[in-house]
């Protein structure tokens, strides 16, 4: 919400005054040209405009009411479920957008979650972010629910299987875990309709009745008083709006600091991890089709799977490091704010309207709210220079790439491992429960999958560590690929681990038969040697960036 544009506002006769509103940065429905009533950001007296100096006397009486933190009216107290928001192509995020939305939303007595966004960042990236927030672990969890049911279908001879021309030729594979998984996950993303109630701006303020968009504006600071948790969707625009770190400090003022649940997802997370799930799946589903009958295309199948990574990585890896880049400019610019230095939408627009109209500055009325919740305007300052940069620091650098979302965009990887278990379940049954193929290598997928997060680790941290960018774009494309090789060795390890346990029962063990239990122990010593490798290489990468010009 953060930002808005400045509304004319109709008479609030009961508040006895008239207010700015909240702004809406370029929101077409939101300008005073578009409003079938004029709207809170002019003051208006009997049909003229207001002078300067009755305005400047009315800010002192404003500020006060929003310092408050009370709401105004219970009716301004609303949340849209996220599915509400989401709808047609998510149009109440989109700035080229008109219409009232208000219809979507319906009062409530607390706000789950507060969105907090600039009108300046790109709304197709938010619009992603909040799908993979909020679609994303369910659309995980079924695709794997998905892939267990298949696996046990087939195992149970259910399913047909498919001739990859190889072990002999009664011998069907299955590829039903990996694609099914693939299809239900893409149709959660796309149909879940979660149900959390949330705040938006667009949605949750009325755009045509004056009175309540006044009232909500009054409300601001009370709403976020009565929100549970604030996600805040970042671009390097936000730190720069004055709306934006007014809202984050009411809603830190408003907590003690264990209800201050604030959670920072920048809006490039979105397009990311939806090109990270589809390049697993792209890793995935060859090895779970593709015939495997001669050694020339076992190589053309991990040839082009290695290419299909390479497309994807190298842009991921210059749009990690360009992320970092943007982090550091935030932090220089949080280390010397001052209200003063902020953007608004109002003094953007020199304080007038469209149609030449005085508006209130936003600017004067955040400095008088200010100075009651922190004493001074300083104080403030210095909030935000030490409180507010240190949880946007550690939640953009630390929490972004957590372990629950590396499971869940490579999850496609226990998929085909899932199809590799399910095809070794097929008659003649010889083996022992204990050393079945099937099962072991089931436990094998799992150790591969949990080891994506200790890689996923390493590969942040030189990502980081080599953010800067050189002068050259060639230079630029060779550092993208030195680090991804840096990143890449304990993936290669990783592999060549596996193929040398394939032999391991025969040759340390001296086994007359090959035995699958003593495979998946020594694969599992590889990859706890591997994660103790990255943990102790990750510390060093850590103790390196906190060194002065790192």
């Amino acid at each position: 919400m953060l930002g808005r544009r400045s509304q004319t506002s109709s008479q609030a006769s009961s508040l006895d005054q008239e207010v700015p509103c909240e702004r809406q940065d370029s929101g077409p429905s939101q300008c005073s040209s578009r409003d079938s009533a004029p709207s809170p950001g002019h003051s208006m007296e009997s049909g003229a405009s207001v002078t300067d100096l009755h305005m400047e006397a009315m800010i002192p009486t404003l500020a006060e009411r929003v310092a408050k933190m009370d709401v105004v009216n219970p009716e301004v107290l609303r949340v849209t479920p996220v599915f509400r928001a989401l709808e047609r192509f998510a149009v109440a995020l989109r700035v080229d957008s008109a219409g009232d939305f208000f219809h979507k939303s319906h009062r409530s007595q607390q706000i789950s979650t507060f969105w907090s966004h600039s009108w300046h960042g790109g709304h197709w990236k938010k619009i992603l972010t909040i799908v993979t927030l909020y679609n994303g672990t369910a659309a995980v969890v079924l695709s794997l629910l998905t892939g267990a049911c298949m696996m046990m279908l087939f195992s149970v001879g259910n399913l047909p299987g498919i001739d990859r021309g190889w072990w002999d030729d009664s011998f069907l594979w299955s590829c039903w875990s990996t694609f099914s998984g693939f299809v239900v996950a893409c149709l959660a993303m796309m149909f879940w309709r979660p149900r959390t109630g949330v705040f938006l701006d667009r949605i949750c303020i009325s755009q045509n009745d004056a009175r309540l968009k006044t009232e909500a504006i009054f409300s601001l600071a009370g709403l976020l008083k009565n929100s549970d948790r604030m996600l805040i969707l970042w671009d390097p625009t936000w730190t720069e709006r004055l709306w934006c770190l007014f809202e984050l400090a009411a809603f830190l003022k408003s907590k003690t600091s264990r209800q201050q649940h604030l959670i920072v997802r920048p809006i490039f997370m979105g397009p990311l991890t939806i090109a990270v799930y589809l390049t697993f799946a792209a890793f995935a589903m060859p090895i779970a089709t593709v015939p495997v009958d001669t050694e020339r295309t076992i190589l053309q199948m991990l040839s082009a799977i290695v290419l299909c990574m390479l497309v994807v990585a190298v842009p991921t890896a210059s749009t990690i490091r360009s992320y970092f880049r943007d982090l550091d400019t935030m932090k220089l610019q949080l280390s010397s704010i001052s209200v003063d230095s902020t953007r608004s939408s109002c003094c953007d627009l020199n304080h007038l309207s469209s149609s030449g109209e005085r508006m209130l500055c936003d600017r004067k009325i955040v400095k008088e709210c200010v100075k009651t919740w922190f004493g001074s305007e300083l104080a403030f300052e210095d909030t935000v220079r030490t409180e507010v940069s240190d949880i946007l620091n550690r939640d953009l650098t630390q929490k972004v790439f957590s372990t629950p979302w590396a499971l869940g965009v490579s999850s496609p990887v226990i998929l085909a491992f899932m199809d590799l278990s399910a095809s070794w379940t097929q008659p003649p049954n010889i083996w022992a429960l204990w050393d079945h193929p099937a099962l072991c290598l089931l436990a094998e997928g799992l150790l591969t999958w949990f080891l994506v997060p200790a890689n996923k680790d390493l590969l942040i941290l030189l990502l980081r560590l080599g953010r800067r960018r050189p002068r050259s774009p060639f230079l630029e494309l060779l550092k993208n690929l030195s680090v991804l090789s840096a990143a890449a060795i304990p993936v290669l390890v990783l592999i060549a681990a596996y193929g040398f346990t394939r032999f391991t029962d025969q040759v340390f063990f001296e086994l007359t038969t090959s035995s699958a239990f003593f495979r998946l122990v020594s694969y599992a010593c590889c990859t706890l040697l591997i994660a103790l490798c990255n943990y102790f290489l990750g510390l060093g990468l850590k103790a390196l960036l906190r060194r002065p010009g790192w």
